[in-house]
């Protein structure tokens, strides 16, 4: 038998149970702790969150921004041609279609004369214009391939004297399009002549003038428009010319 145990030793096993007890409450814990290790998940922060919101609203923008291509409208720079042109392109329409005054824009345009077709006649050409009160452009190609030409506010036709307003320019792409507008010096807009048509005038010179078989011409500096010599040199041949009715 066994008998009592002295102050000391109850105090001894005492303690020696409490840690006991502790050891084993410490390693009841940890093995908790990674029985919960697995169901652990990363949280996004505030600002991941705030970052991740604004690329999403980003994305939803740029898809509500995207135009649709088959809805763009048409440009209303660009006339309607009755027929395709010999001389200019779609891109020098366009361009030519911002000199122009408002009075002309969305006209169509109707070719009334063309050198392939109705042959190379200043008299042919003023006999087309009969009737036509509109104004017209004058569209040319050269035997260099210089395209040049002029506008007329009205009609091209016979004169006495020189006619026209401030709205006439000349043009010419060399390659990029150069417009020479009214200078406010003189009114020698345009003269028809029967062996000549005559466009600008200034100092015994034409800004651009065109002979009776619409095949040699010619260009200088005038008063009229301060222009520059519209082809490569101030003498050429006309390969082709075309008389468009902008209304």
């Amino acid at each position: 038998m066994c008998g009592p145990l002295s102050g000391d030793q109850g105090d001894t096993l005492k303690a020696g149970a409490e840690d006991s007890l502790t050891a084993h409450g410490r390693l009841g814990r940890d093995r908790r702790m990674r029985g919960l290790r697995w169901r652990y998940t990363r949280l996004p922060t505030q600002v991941e969150d705030t970052l991740s919101g604004e690329e999403g609203n980003e994305e939803e923008e740029e898809e509500e921004a995207a135009p649709d291509p088959a809805a763009a409208p048409e440009d209303p720079m660009v006339p309607q041609l009755t027929e395709a042109s010999q001389v200019l392109s779609a891109s020098d329409i366009r361009q030519l279609s911002f000199h122009f005054p408002p009075r002309v824009t969305g006209h169509p345009w109707s070719l009334v004369f063309c050198t392939s077709r109705d042959g190379f006649s200043l008299q042919s050409l003023y006999r087309q214009m009969e009737g036509c009160s509109g104004p017209v452009l004058l569209a040319l190609r050269d035997q260099d391939g210089q395209i040049f030409g002029a506008f007329s506010s009205s009609a091209i036709q016979l004169s006495k004297g020189f006619y026209g307003t401030g709205e006439t320019f000349l043009f010419s792409f060399s390659p990029q399009l150069k417009v020479f507008k009214w200078t406010g010096s003189n009114s020698f807009f345009v003269k028809g002549d029967l062996d000549l048509l005559m466009m600008g005038s200034g100092s015994g010179r034409f800004g651009l003038w065109l002979d009776g078989d619409l095949f040699h011409g010619g260009s200088s500096p005038c008063a009229t428009f301060n222009n520059e010599v519209l082809a490569r040199r101030e003498q050429f041949c006309v390969q082709e010319l075309e008389a468009w009715l902008l209304s």
